[in-house]
C-alpha cells in the first residue's frame, strides 16, 4: 500500500503542473465575480480527467494482478514516458517569446470575454489537449489497476491521483475563499509569475520527472 502511494504520488504531483489551467483560474479568481467561473472551469477539466482516469483504470484492471517483483509492463510505461517527458523539457528550455505572449494573451482574452458555461468547455479541452498529465497519469493508473490490494484501496488512491492531478483548479479557489478580497493581490502576483516563468518552471519540473521516470522504470525492469 505505501509502496504504491511512493510510485503514484509523485506522477500526480507532476500531473498537477500545467500552467494554463492554473493561470487561467488564478486570473477567474483575482478578479469579480468569480464563484460560478471557477466553478465551471473546476468541472470542465473535471470531466476531462474523470473520463481518462475511470477508462485507464477499467482498462487496466484488465490485466493480471501484480504479485510484486518484476513488472516489465509498469517499467516499460514509465521508461517511454521518461522519453517523451525529457522530450517536452528539452523544448521547454528553448526560449519561445512569441508563444509565451501568445499564450498569455489567449488566457486573458478568455477570462475577459467568456460566461461561466463557457469555462467548462475551455477548461475540458485544455484538459483533454494535456498531453503531459497524461503520460504521467497512465502509468500511475497501470500500477493501481494491477497492484494487489482490495478495490476500495484502489479507488481510493484514484481519488487522490485525481485531486493532485486538479489541484490547479482547487488550491486558487481556495485561496480567495480564505483570504476573500485581500486575497487579489497575491493571486494576481502568483500569476504573473506563473506566467513569466511557466516555460522554465514547466522545463525543470520535466527534467525531474524525466530523471525519476527513468530511474523507477529501470527499477522496475530489474
Amino acid at each position: 500500500m505505501i509502496d504504491l502511494l511512493l510510485a503514484v504520488i509523485p506522477l500526480g504531483i507532476g500531473a498537477a503542473f500545467t500552467p494554463s489551467l492554473f493561470a487561467l483560474q488564478l486570473l477567474i479568481v483575482g478578479n469579480d465575480p468569480w464563484g460560478a467561473k471557477a466553478l465551471g472551469a473546476f468541472l470542465g477539466a473535471a470531466s476531462a480527467f474523470g473520463i481518462a482516469v475511470s477508462m485507464l483504470l477499467l482498462g487496466f484492471a484488465q490485466l493480471p494482478t501484480s504479485q510484486g517483483g518484476t513488472d516489465v509492463l509498469s517499467g516499460i510505461l514509465r521508461l517511454v514516458a521518461a522519453l517523451l517527458i525529457g522530450v517536452g523539457a528539452i523544448y521547454f528550455f528553448i526560449p519561445h517569446p512569441q508563444l509565451q505572449v501568445r499564450v498569455r494573451r489567449n488566457i486573458e482574452q478568455r477570462v475577459a470575454h467568456a460566461r461561466p458555461i463557457e469555462f467548462f468547455g475551455i477548461t475540458f479541452l485544455l484538459s483533454i489537449k494535456d498531453f503531459s498529465s497524461f503520460i504521467l497519469i497512465i502509468p500511475a493508473m497501470h500500477d493501481i489497476a494491477v497492484a494487489n490490494v482490495p478495490w476500495p484501496f484502489k479507488f481510493g488512491i484514484s481519488g487522490l491521483l485525481f485531486a493532485l492531478a486538479l489541484s490547479p483548479l482547487i488550491v486558487p479557489p481556495a485561496m480567495r475563499s480564505i483570504l476573500g478580497s485581500r486575497g487579489k493581490r497575491y493571486l494576481h502576483s502568483t500569476y504573473e509569475f506563473t506566467m513569466n516563468r511557466q516555460f522554465t518552471i514547466m522545463g525543470v519540473v520535466f527534467m525531474a520527472l524525466t530523471i525519476y521516470l527513468a530511474w523507477s522504470g529501470i527499477q522496475e525492469l530489474r
